[in-house]
């Protein structure tokens, strides 16, 4: 609740400095006051005045991309007030805009004002090479991004060398978090941090067109980050998702029980040497279990609006859930757990948790090494593979186009693409022939 306090008083600040730095521009072209005011409108009206696109003012409320945009539009405003020197813009940058309050106050603007005039070849090309920029960051933001498979955890379904298109909005967009990065940067460039987290957004997430099912193939955040990156700068990984929220999951002799019942779809061959019961392997979750890779609860996956029963024996495997994902204290003292700093013996769950393991069962870090996976956490879902590449750096073509869902099932979406580009192709010819006639 104190949060989006937060968030709407830094609107309203927000607006008060927009009114500030524009009311000027406004009533010296001929626009009464009270449009300053008016949200989006004032803004398709700015767009007006400085002779932009109205879509820009679309643009100015998508996240990130306002800080493409937002500049552009500063040395617009400093044009039409006749202060183009390298001083004023100087004083721009160090004022990150505010120098413009102080413009608009004190300075007439120019009544007939033309920011952007027609511009030379140089200019359209920068414009072009700008708005390429600004369109590709949208499409790999909020729609498809590309992956590339570079380790073996999901062979035989993913080898190394997979590259992937994963949409977003099968799950639901969330809307980015850390609001200044370098584009189409996640979160390393050169070994520098490409991201500045000062400046963040709360979790948001659009509403979903699919739900997660067993077995589907996840691409989602790595939640035990040593770093302590913001949430949508985790590294990203892409595993199985075995367990959903709700489900009782246990592994016993390499096989995977989900609610008792074995489950045949992600079956391996069973290798010859298994791990033997009660045999503790290192590195597993929880730490104080006698639990190995292939001997691995029960376990309770929780769902949203449970409430867990707890008590030292199941503590140690929810206390990532409780302390790291929903940010609440825990203590156990005299044998006693402290939540919040009172004796508990249950616990409200705020999200949904997931199960999430590798295909290569023996060569995966999975959650068996670092427990369940948050719903804030899941980024998309993988399409299809659009290029294979072999260790000898030879094409894979029976991969292209293609992707796995389960260990059986293997959808071939060439034919798709195919047909989309005759139909392109038609449509292009037809143009073609009507420009003729």
């Amino acid at each position: 609740m104190l949060l989006n306090y937060n968030i709407l008083l830094f609107l309203i600040i927000i607006k008060i400095l927009y009114f500030l730095g524009t009311y000027n521009l406004y009533l010296k072209n001929g626009r009464n006051l009270f449009v300053a005011v008016i949200p989006i409108y004032n803004l398709i009206i700015l767009m007006k005045i400085l002779n932009r696109p109205i879509w820009w003012s679309i643009l100015l409320y998508i996240p990130i991309i306002f800080f493409f945009i937002y500049p552009i539009l500063c040395l617009d405003i400093i044009k039409i007030l006749e202060k183009c020197s390298k001083k004023d813009k100087m004083l721009l940058l160090i004022t990150l805009g505010g120098y413009i309050i102080y413009l608009n106050i004190n300075l007439n603007p120019n009544p007939n004002p033309n920011p952007n005039p027609n511009p030379n070849l140089i200019k359209k090309r920068s414009s072009s090479i700008f708005f390429s920029i600004i369109f590709t960051s949208i499409i790999n933001i909020y729609i498809i991004q590309p992956f590339g498979i570079h380790t073996p955890s999901m062979k035989d379904s993913l080898l190394v060398g997979d590259f992937l298109f994963v949409s977003k909005l099968h799950y639901g967009i969330r809307i980015p978090i850390t609001q200044l990065s370098i584009p189409l940067i996640h979160n390393n460039f050169l070994g520098i941090q490409s991201y500045i987290s000062y400046l963040r957004l709360p979790y948001i997430r659009l509403p979903c067109f699919q739900q997660i099912n067993h077995n589907d193939i996840i691409v989602f955040n790595f939640p035990n980050d040593l770093k302590k990156r913001p949430l949508d700068k985790k590294d990203y990984y892409l595993k199985r998702c075995i367990g959903l929220p709700g489900d009782i999951l246990s592994i016993k002799n390499g096989l995977i029980y989900i609610n008792g019942i074995l489950d045949n779809k992600v079956q391996k061959k069973i290798k010859k040497y298994i791990l033997p019961k009660n045999l503790k392997e290192y590195n597993i979750y929880p730490e104080n279990k006698l639990w190995n890779r292939d001997n691995y609860g029960p376990i309770y996956i929780p769902k949203k609006g449970d409430y867990l029963n707890l008590n030292l024996e199941n503590i140690s495997f929810y206390k990532d859930l409780i302390t790291k994902y929903e940010n609440s204290s825990l203590k156990i003292k005299k044998k006693k757990i402290f939540i919040n700093n009172k004796v508990q013996y249950k616990y409200l769950v705020n999200k949904n948790y997931y199960f999430m393991l590798g295909d290569n069962k023996n060569n995966s870090l999975d959650s068996r090494y670092w427990g369940l996976i948050p719903y804030d956490h899941i980024v998309g879902k993988p399409l299809f593979i659009w290029l294979s590449i072999s260790k000898n750096e030879f094409v894979r073509w029976n991969r292209c186009f293609t992707i796995r869902n389960s260990k059986t099932e293997k959808k071939y979406y060439i034919y798709h693409i195919m047909i989309i580009i005759i139909i392109y192709e038609i449509n292009y010819l037809c143009k073609r022939r009507r420009i003729s006639r």
